[in-house]
């Protein structure tokens, strides 16, 4: 940012009436000029909906400029807009071509436009030439959203994109983070609720910040009021990428197996190899077909069969017998006739979910300490599953739920994780996992 960039926010945000707090500084005034985008992690109170929304009223402020502010839903969006609405718009008549706070559109005379969108509804997010483009709670936001709807409408006119969130274990916002530390792209800053001194003037000290602190677990306050990423309570797996993840090729010598959970939303698929050290079982997760977009089921069963390994069994969900669409077929039918044979157990113990994750969990960190599951460092989705992968939060007065959340994305991988290992390795013969030498 220039020298005379940086006069005309100061003085725009003087206009207005806004004072920026010492954290929500870090992303009016960036670093790096080169960058263009920008990951803010903050925590609870930070004030980072006000930020994100003073920011797009001064791109607003400037000619021809087009402008999304996304929340995880119209509700959560609204938040941002509200405020640009508040501060543009209300006793500003004169300024505005149109404007519809139940569209949640604005156009000035000037040219420029602000929207407000919902991630969960990605038709909405069709469009190309933005300026910027403000995602507000990112780390809810799921992947594919950002790869597939929300980056391209940037390409056209280098638009700017501001995540700003509070951090959810090391999903893809982390990756963008890091992004912000070796990319001249990108621009990463952290920003715990006490820097916000408005609300918080004893900083660290606080009152409501150390009762905070006592009643909860270091875990989370890390999370929520340190801003920092952490492995968030309530995950299901005790994975850690430190210790689980490595370089793990393909090894021929290695018997090879196959699991699969079917389906046209987003199917998931891991290869996955066993071995022995010391009489205890090891498995290498060696390669994945995960996050990837919509795929009927004989298009997915090409793509396995096109995977240079020599599988010995293939294993998948016992629900992929049914008949399902206009074929009558079910996903194992459609799999066998293109030549592949699905082994899976329909046994109650088996398909009992709660039974499951916990045979999964044993592998990956027993009582012991030790860990039996190696991922190959290619596997990114199969990471980001299992450390997102989390039980639902207990309303008050109610127990939490024994089983894992169904969020549809990460969800997909830890379900054929679980039909590897309650296949290959069945439930009710436990002794490979307590023999220690």
């Amino acid at each position: 940012m220039n020298n005379s960039q940086l006069d005309y926010k100061k003085k725009w945000f003087e206009y207005i009436g806004y004072q920026p707090h010492y954290g929500q500084t870090k992303l009016h005034y960036p670093t790096k000029d080169s960058a263009r985008f920008f990951v803010m992690v903050c925590g609870r109170r930070f004030g980072k909906t006000t930020a994100s929304a003073m920011e797009a009223t001064y791109y607003a402020s400037q000619p021809d400029k087009k402008i999304w502010l996304v929340g995880l839903s119209y509700d959560k969006a609204d938040l941002m807009f509200r405020e640009v609405w508040k501060n543009m718009v209300i006793g500003r008549a004169n300024d505005i071509d149109r404007a519809s706070e139940k569209e949640r559109f604005i156009k000035f005379k000037w040219g420029t436009t602000v929207e407000a969108k919902s991630a969960d509804n990605p038709d909405s997010l069709v469009g190309e030439g933005l300026d910027l483009l403000v995602i507000d709670e990112a780390a809810k936001v799921k992947r594919r959203i950002w790869d597939m709807y929300l980056s391209p409408t940037l390409s056209d006119r280098k638009g700017k994109a501001i995540f700003i969130t509070t951090p959810e274990g090391f999903n893809f916002v982390y990756d963008l983070f890091l992004l912000g530390k070796e990319d001249d792209l990108w621009e990463s800053h952290q920003a715990p609720s006490w820097d916000n001194h408005f609300a918080f003037p004893d900083g660290k000290k606080d009152p409501f910040i150390l009762e905070r602190k006592r009643n909860m677990s270091k875990e989370v306050f890390d999370q929520e009021y340190g801003a920092r990423f952490t492995s968030f309570a309530g995950r299901v797996y005790p994975f850690e990428r430190d210790l689980d993840v490595g370089h793990f090729p393909y090894n021929p010598n290695f018997p090879t197996f196959c699991s699969i959970d079917f389906g046209y939303r987003m199917p998931a698929v891991g290869w996955f190899q066993t071995y022995r050290v010391g009489g205890i079982w090891h498995i290498n997760m060696i390669d994945e077909i995960l996050h990837k977009t919509n795929i009927k089921t004989d298009e997915l069963a090409l793509k396995i069969k096109a995977k240079p390994y020599n599988v010995l069994k293939y294993y998948g969900d016992p629900a992929g017998m049914q008949a399902q669409g206009q074929s009558g077929m079910g996903d194992i039918e459609i799999f066998k006739r293109k030549g592949i044979n699905i082994n899976t157990k329909r046994d109650k113990i088996s398909r009992s979910i709660s039974s499951g994750v916990s045979h999964v969990r044993s592998f990956i960190e027993n009582a012991e300490n030790q860990r039996f599951l190696h991922i190959n460092k290619k596997c990114t989705g199969m990471m980001e599953d299992l450390e997102n992968y989390r039980y639902p939060e207990a309303k008050e007065g109610q127990d939490l739920k024994p089983e894992p959340l169904k969020d549809g994305y990460h969800d997909h991988g830890c379900d054929m994780l679980r039909y590897f290992f309650t296949n290959r390795f069945p439930i009710k013969n436990r002794q490979f996992k307590v023999r220690i030498r």
